[in-house]
Formats: C-alpha cells, sequence, structure tokens
C-alpha cells in the first residue's frame, strides 16, 4: 500500500486591518494548483496581495505560500481568502 496523501493545509490570521493566509504544500502538483487558484482570484477580485514562498526542504516540493494583505480597510480579503479556501477544497482552515 503506497504513503499517505498529504492534503494542502490551511491557517488564517486577521488582526485590526492586517489579514494573512498561509498555504502550506506538500508536492509539486499542490505547489502548481495552489499557484492557479492564486492568479486566478487576483484576476477576479483585482486585489494585489503581498505573497511569499517559503520552502521546507532543498527540492522546493514541500513549502508554504504566505498571502498578506496590509491596510485592509475594507476587508476585501475575506472573499479573497474564501475563494482560495473553496478552490483548494480545504476543508478545515486552522484560525490563529
Amino acid at each position: 500500500m503506497g504513503a499517505k496523501k498529504a492534503c494542502i493545509e490551511a491557517y488564517h490570521e486577521m488582526e485590526e486591518r492586517y489579514a494573512m493566509l498561509e498555504i502550506k504544500f506538500f508536492s509539486d502538483e499542490q505547489k502548481s494548483q495552489i499557484k492557479k487558484v492564486l492568479a486566478d482570484a487576483i484576476k477576479e477580485y483585482e486585489l494585489s496581495p503581498e505573497i511569499v514562498v517559503e520552502y521546507d526542504d532543498n527540492d522546493n516540493t514541500h513549502g508554504m505560500y504566505i498571502i498578506e494583505f496590509h491596510d485592509d480597510y475594507d476587508r476585501e480579503s475575506g472573499d479573497f481568502f474564501e475563494k482560495i479556501i473553496k478552490d483548494l477544497n480545504i476543508g478545515k482552515c486552522v484560525i490563529e
């Protein structure tokens, strides 16, 4: 029996005008899927979040996308993050 594939994980943090979503990936396939979903959301919502990609290993197959909004007065990040979570089929998001 093969190894169980790790699911994409998401962590959300929000305070005052700051909002952040971390999306952890465990394969090149997941990394590509996240990249596409982010591009689609940016185009649909016409927003420009700060996006950083950090890697856990030397071969760039494990890591996370960190999506941040600073000075989010109108809370536009909420719908944006909801779309990303839905499109990635993330069933549970940890809120910190």
